[in-house]
């Protein structure tokens, strides 16, 4: 072989190796940005379901002043916001498909006992037209419609890095990059069902 073939070759593999090099780079680099958007979509679910949580004590408070009889559903809803609120301060990075899942059923027994207790502010017209109440009850259901947006948000991002990581050379790249499938928020089963307030 001649000395300016096998400069043309060893050229060739130079390109082919910076081509190869770039492509991995750009694969890492987008699976980074991906991720990093899925993250910061969790810590807005995260940032909404802890303002709902930190709304419940003071509902808690206006509903008892009222309501002296209801004190095992305030117990109850005492009880699954310590429990919610452990839990998502229990992860500090991404949680899992079990902790989502954990999370996302407390959720669900938490909005329950809220609509029991908003159906038995029914009961009581000077709490149901109680300005404190009616505003945290308009807060709660604010924080109910933000957590459902950035949930929305969340799975989306979810859904871009997933199916990114599945893509070629995308695949390659994240397992050479130690990078893992993400998790959904999903609704939980009991989520499609008519819920039974047992009034």
């Amino acid at each position: 072989m001649s000395n300016g073939l096998k400069s043309y070759v060893i050229m060739g593999m130079g390109v082919v190796f910076m081509v190869m090099l770039g492509a991995f780079w750009m694969g890492y680099n987008s699976l980074v940005s991906k991720e990093e958007n899925v993250m910061e979509s969790w810590s807005q679910v995260e940032s909404n379901l802890q303002r709902k949580l930190d709304l419940l004590p003071n509902l808690v408070k206006v509903v008892k002043t009222y309501a002296k009889h209801e004190k095992e559903l305030l117990t109850e809803i005492t009880a699954l916001r310590s429990n919610a609120d452990k839990l998502l301060n229990e992860n500090e990075s991404l949680p899992n498909e079990a902790q989502i899942s954990k999370l996302g059923k407390m959720k669900q027994h938490l909005d329950t006992s809220l609509l029991k207790l908003f159906a038995v502010a029914e009961n009581y017209p000077d709490l149901k037209s109680s300005e404190q109440f009616l505003q945290l009850q308009s807060q709660i259901e604010g924080a109910e419609n933000r957590i459902n947006i950035t949930r929305m948000q969340f799975n989306s991002s979810v859904g871009g890095f997933n199916s990114y990581m599945r893509t070629i050379p995308a695949n390659i790249i994240a397992s050479i990059g130690g990078f893992q499938r993400k998790a959904y928020f999903k609704a939980e089963d009991q989520a499609h069902k008519k819920i039974d307030l047992g009034l």
